[in-house]
C-alpha cells in the first residue's frame, strides 16, 4: 500500500494538473529556438513569432526615436534576433532578443560596478527615457532599482521599470537583461501588462531561465 506521503504527494501533482489545465495528451506547451551567435531559449508554442521585417520595423522605431529626441546611439551595431508577442491579440507579454557587436561593456566591467555607479545609471536611463518620451518614446511611470545579478554564471546588468500601457489602462512592467559576452552584448526584454501579471509572469520566469548561450 502507498505511503501516506506518496499518497499525498500524488493528490499534490493531480490538483496541480487540474488547476494549470496540463493533461498527458497535451502538446508541449514550450518549444525551443535556436539563434544566431549560439543563443537559444524555450518559448511558449502558441505565441506569435514576429517576422523579420516586423522585428525590423521595430529597431527601426526605436531608432528613429532616439535620433529625433537627440540621444546617442551606442557605437556597436544592434541586431534584433527575436520578437515574440503573447496572445491573443492585443497582446498582454512580450519577448525580445537582440545582439550589440562589439559589447559597450564586459564581465569585468559588471564586477568593479559600485551601488552608487548603479544609481547614478538608472538616473541617466530615466533622464534619457523622459527625452525619448518627448520624440514620441513610451511613458515611463517608475524607474526600479538597477541590479547586478547572476545569469547561467555570467553577470548581467537587470534594468527593470514600469511603463504606460499602449492598448489599455494597465501599465506594463519591463525588465532587461543586458549580458555581455567577449563579442557582444546580450540583450532579453521580458515585458508584461501588469493587470495580468499572474499569468504572465510565471511563463516569462519560464522562459528566462531557459536561456542558454
Amino acid at each position: 500500500m502507498p505511503s501516506l506521503i506518496g499518497r499525498a504527494a500524488a493528490l499534490a501533482l493531480l490538483a496541480c494538473a487540474v488547476f494549470s489545465g496540463i493533461t498527458a495528451a497535451q502538446e508541449p506547451a514550450f518549444r525551443r529556438v535556436q539563434l544566431s551567435h549560439g543563443i537559444s531559449l524555450e518559448i511558449p508554442s502558441h505565441w506569435t513569432v514576429l517576422s523579420s521585417e516586423t522585428r525590423k520595423n521595430l529597431s527601426a522605431v526605436g531608432q528613429a526615436i532616439a535620433e529625433n529626441s537627440g540621444t546617442e546611439l551606442p557605437a556597436g551595431r544592434k541586431e534584433p534576433l527575436l520578437a515574440v508577442n503573447a496572445v491573443p491579440s492585443p497582446t498582454g507579454a512580450t519577448i525580445r532578443v537582440s545582439v550589440t557587436s562589439p559589447p559597450d561593456y564586459t564581465q569585468a566591467d559588471l564586477a568593479a560596478t559600485k551601488t552608487a555607479e548603479l544609481k547614478d545609471l538608472e538616473s541617466e536611463m530615466l533622464r534619457t527615457f523622459r527625452k525619448m518620451e518627448a520624440a514620441g518614446g513610451p511613458k515611463i511611470i517608475q524607474a526600479q532599482p538597477f541590479r547586478i545579478e547572476r545569469f547561467n554564471n555570467q553577470l548581467t546588468l537587470v534594468m527593470p521599470y514600469v511603463r504606460a500601457g499602449i492598448n489599455g489602462p494597465s501599465p506594463w512592467q519591463v525588465v532587461q537583461y543586458k549580458i555581455p559576452r567577449p563579442t557582444y552584448l546580450l540583450e532579453l526584454t521580458l515585458s508584461h501588462r501588469q493587470s495580468d501579471a499572474a499569468l504572465w509572469a510565471p511563463i516569462l520566469e519560464r522562459v528566462k531561465r531557459s536561456i542558454q548561450f
